[in-house]
């Protein structure tokens, strides 16, 4: 059995997460952004589609497109992610999209 969802980022713009659900997408995998640890890294709408995901009842997991060439890249790349999910409740249950 498949389940659809989608990948959003800034790039989609402006979201209809309750039109998704409707639609029959089941989750959403939002990028937090890309690279190291810097603010202007950062998805400019991450924050926004988490609280329509939530919104929606639309469950979420999120991605950081990565760069890292050393151990050292990773880190940082590492420590970006933690920022951003600092705080937001994840939800661990079977068949979630989150481990």
């Amino acid at each position: 059995m498949q389940t659809q969802g989608v990948d959003i980022s800034e790039h989609n713009g402006a979201v209809d997460f309750s039109a998704l659900t409707q639609a029959g997408v089941k989750f959403a995998i939002l990028r937090l952004g890309y690279g190291s640890d810097y603010t202007s890294l950062d998805d400019a709408l991450f924050a926004q589609n988490v609280r329509k995901a939530e919104a929606a009842g639309m469950p979420w997991g999120a991605y950081l497109y990565s760069y890292a060439k050393d151990a050292s890249m990773a880190q940082s790349e590492a420590r970006h992610a933690l920022r951003l999910l600092q705080g937001r409740k994840l939800h661990k249950k079977e068949g979630s999209y989150t481990t």
